[in-house]
């Protein structure tokens, strides 16, 4: 070859026909990083409607559903998603859903559903009522409302994904405590198909003199964990398979389902707070994957994990839902809080974020013991300089994180604290959010943290409230829940519902 002679480097121009056709193959994602990397991509993408739904799904953190085009078309879905999105970000609901429920009664929400339980001496009534979704295309007005009779009920929860609800009876046996549970189906209250039997009992290693302060259920697919909070700050998990009844006791001081194998527990030993990775893939022979070192600060507290709401898989996610929280950007978040209260009234809280998908690689090279140090880069830790007794929450969903912070009538830190209203802030971790600085009040960002916090907030209007202090909140994908303190016999439950559906030919009304 001849040292005079050039490589020639010949362009060609795409034309957008065909590089249309090439953007339709990408996923969200990819989307957004070819629009952020060429200008011409971004502009085409703007102006097609297929290609602008996909980019603001990446930029929600959000995931196209499986219903079909036919029924609702891209251009209906970007019109509900800008609204949702825009809602969520400047805390604007579109509908408020009003629940009067008679006490007493127990009270709660999970699987997208509020349920209550009113005790008729040798029987219960279990009274559901579905909440509504812009998403799904289900307004208050179609929304289901579910009443059962049954026998004596304490506690009860709701899966969606698995049609699973499933009730409680604790009682007393030869001198200890026994827990009664019932597997049934959610739409016919009849035994669950998949479960081995309706009914499992179990004798805790609890005496029966022993005061059960709290019991809560967390559901995992095939995994059941049945949790009971002690006098003394004892804690007791049973884990259970619920298909096949193999269990399990752990003494953690909280535990949270990362997926129907893997499952973290937090406890403190040797004076240090350990938070332990568990593989439940067989409930009768539970391991320990890996151990992590919390702060050292965290050692003399009480350390609480925050469950996040949204959907863990692809596959769990509701067939119905337009759209939905990608499953890949949910946020993990654990609460550590003083045990003691100090002298002054005041003690801050400490909440821990990074990434779930963290800890769903435990073949890493990292060694059994993971250091504070090492793990530590990749999170973030926002310090609560509200005193807890305001705090409702911080309930999480997806990539957001939600909380109430109720007016007090004094407070030792903020004397003017009695003329402030409630208030309903949330903590923002969009994947592909582009925020100008990092908010004020992180105290703690590991260099290799790829979360970035937007943070909000709103004053509750006093008609929402009726005046009254938030006693519980709950978040889901499309709704935050206030319930309220009860008065005068009565408890209400505020539903607030994000988004504006779709009206027209946009999208089928079709009841389900």
């Amino acid at each position: 070859m001849s040292p005079r002679r050039r490589t020639a480097i010949l362009r060609f121009r795409i034309s957008n026909d065909v590089l249309l056709s090439i953007l339709e193959y990408l996923d969200p994602p990819s989307l957004w990083r070819a629009c952020k990397a060429f200008r011409r991509i971004y502009s085409l993408a703007m102006d097609y409607q297929s290609l602008r739904y996909k980019y603001e799904l990446a930029v929600s953190g959000m995931k196209d559903g499986l219903v079909p085009y036919s029924t609702a078309p891209p251009v209906s879905r970007l019109q509900l998603l800008l609204s949702y999105r825009k809602g969520w970000l400047e805390l604007a609901w579109t509908h408020e859903h009003r629940l009067q429920i008679s006490s007493p009664a127990q009270v709660g929400s999970s699987g997208g559903f509020v349920h209550q339980i009113h005790s008729h001496g040798p029987f219960s009534t279990v009274e559901i009522s579905e909440l509504p979704s812009c998403r799904k295309n289900r307004p208050p007005a179609l929304t289901r409302h579910l009443k059962f009779t049954t026998s004596v009920v304490d506690r009860v929860v709701v899966d969606l994904g698995e049609v699973l609800i499933v009730t409680a009876q604790i009682f007393s046996h030869q001198g200890q405590i026994g827990v009664q549970l019932h597997f049934r189906d959610l739409w016919s209250f009849a035994k669950h198909p998949r479960a081995r039997a309706l009914t499992y009992e179990f004798s805790s290693p609890i005496s029966a003199n022993t005061a059960i302060v709290r019991m809560t259920f967390l559901v995992c697919g095939s995994k059941l964990a049945v949790s009971l909070e002690l006098s003394g700050g004892r804690f007791k998990h049973l884990i259970l398979n619920w298909l096949n009844f193999d269990a399990r006791w752990l003494d953690d001081q909280d535990i949270q389902f990362l997926d129907e194998t893997y499952l973290l527990g937090v406890s403190t030993r040797s004076g240090s707070a350990i938070m332990s990775l568990y593989n439940v893939s067989k409930v009768a022979s539970i391991s320990v994957v890996r151990e992590f070192e919390l702060p050292e600060t965290w050692s003399n507290t009480i350390v609480k994990f925050l469950p996040n709401s949204s959907p863990r898989s692809d596959i769990s996610q509701s067939s119905d839902a337009l759209f939905y929280a990608a499953p890949e950007t949910r946020v993990f978040a654990i609460a550590s809080a003083p045990a003691a209260i100090s002298h002054s009234g005041y003690y801050p809280m400490n909440w821990l974020f990074l990434k779930e998908s963290y800890f769903k690689f435990p073949s890493r090279k990292d060694g059994f013991r993971v250091s504070w140090r090492q793990w530590g880069r990749y999170c973030l830790i926002k310090e609560i300089d509200v005193p807890p007794s305001a705090i409702r929450g911080p309930c999480v969903v997806g990539t957001k994180v939600f909380y109430v912070e109720n007016a007090l009538a004094q407070s030792s830190r903020s004397p003017t604290t009695s003329s402030r209203s409630t208030r309903l802030r949330v903590i923002d971790f969009s994947p592909f959010a582009e925020p100008d600085e990092f908010p004020r009040g992180w105290t703690f960002v590991g260099p290799r943290a790829s979360l970035f916090p937007t943070e909000s907030r709103r004053s509750i209007p006093f008609s929402s409230v009726d005046g009254l202090p938030v006693e519980g909140l709950d978040a889901t994908e499309d709704n935050v829940i206030l319930f309220l303190e009860s008065r005068q016999g009565h408890q209400s439950v505020n539903v607030l519902t994000f988004g504006t559906p779709i009206q027209g030919n946009g999208i089928s009304r079709t009841r389900r």
